[in-house]
């Protein structure tokens, strides 16, 4: 892995490719040492020859004077906005994101205008949240907590056999909100398990939910068949607020909530009071705050599975968001189609 204490713009000559085009990488350290590991920097180097920029010029904006041959970058989490960098003002003509979201970027205006093209790494990353909202899906129907908490208690070993019986997941209705990268994932691994699969999609046809064996249904609907509901709609003006209230107190008692999308899906304040009433469940991995306050309501109720949003990391999803990244990179300058590009037509859509 190379020196995250590098000094600017300072290149490791013997794991460069210095034939190649020159490939900025916009991240910081931190980031760049989980993403950017030595298996990947060697994917890059065999074609192209990257720069690293250091922590200090991505803050100050210093870099961008010191790319005037650059036309590609790689950016990540926490990577500097782009807009006075591409085309047609700047040098950057490509931007492959080795994360999910590009809207801090600030590429849409350029991209809508075609003036660049942009890859991202969602998919890598809609793998590892897929497998987290299952296992988050089991582990409240299987009674995972519960049991483990009552084990290490007073309680007889009879009675908790006899009193805390789970339920099976090929028994359930399990509704998705949202239908995009995440929801399909989820959609696949709840297959082999025989459940019922609800849908709501505003852009999923009835023949597309045919197709993918899926009953279509609207929210009000969904949530009051479902007891497992799982929020995967992208995070939109469009969308912002949408699960109400009401949607929440129309679940029956013991359902689940999981939400491994973003908390701004929810009207504001409902999710606390509903579950402050402790009929349903949620298993939450976003917050309207981030940090979660160490103050908030929600760490103290017995009925809420939190985690820090990390649903979409694991270790290898690190190591193939850099190596799709950068595969992206070479397929853009050896003229082949990209595999995981975000175009114009859609950028509206960014999630």
């Amino acid at each position: 892995m190379h020196n995250t204490g590098q000094k600017s713009m300072e290149i490791q000559p013997s794991q460069i490719q210095t034939h190649g085009p020159k490939v900025a990488v916009l991240m910081p350290a931190e980031v760049r040492s989980r993403i950017f590991t030595q298996q990947v920097e060697t994917a890059l180097s065999a074609f192209a020859e990257p720069v690293f920029v250091s922590d200090e010029d991505l803050r100050s904006g210093a870099f961008a004077d010191a790319l005037p041959d650059v036309n590609a970058v790689i950016t990540g989490w926490l990577s500097p906005k782009l807009s006075h960098l591409v085309a047609p003002t700047g040098g950057i003509s490509f931007v492959s994101h080795a994360a999910g979201s590009v809207k801090l970027l600030a590429v849409e205006d350029a991209l809508c205008a075609g003036h660049i093209r942009v890859s991202h790494s969602a998919p890598e990353i809609a793998l590892a949240v897929a497998e987290f909202t299952l296992t988050q899906i089991l582990a409240h129907l299987r009674l995972h907590r519960e049991q483990d908490a009552a084990l290490r208690g007073p309680m007889s070993w009879q009675d908790m056999r006899k009193g805390q019986l789970g339920q099976l997941l090929a028994a359930q209705n399990v509704g998705l909100v949202g239908l995009g990268y995440v929801g399909r994932l989820v959609l696949d691994r709840l297959r082999p398990f025989g459940c019922t699969v609800s849908v709501y999609d505003p852009f999923i046809s009835p023949e597309q939910a045919e197709q993918l064996g899926v009953t279509l249904l609207d929210l009000e609907t969904l949530f009051t068949r479902c007891p497992v509901v799982s929020l995967h709609a992208a995070n939109l003006p469009a969308t912002e607020g949408m699960i109400k209230r009401s949607h929440l107190e129309s679940m029956a008692p013991g359902s689940l909530l999981v939400n491994t999308a973003r908390a701004g899906l929810l009207e504001p304040g409902a999710l606390v009071q509903v579950l402050q009433q402790g009929q349903i469940f949620a298993a939450i991995d976003t917050f309207d705050i981030e940090p979660l306050p160490v103050d908030d309501p929600l760490r103290q109720m017995p009925n809420v599975y939190l985690s820090p949003h990390c649903a979409g990391h694991t270790r290898e999803s690190y190591i193939r968001q850099g190596l799709s990244a950068v595969e992206e990179v070479r397929r853009f300058f050896a003229g082949e189609t990209l595999k995981q590009e975000i175009h114009r037509e859609k950028a509206a859509m960014l999630a």
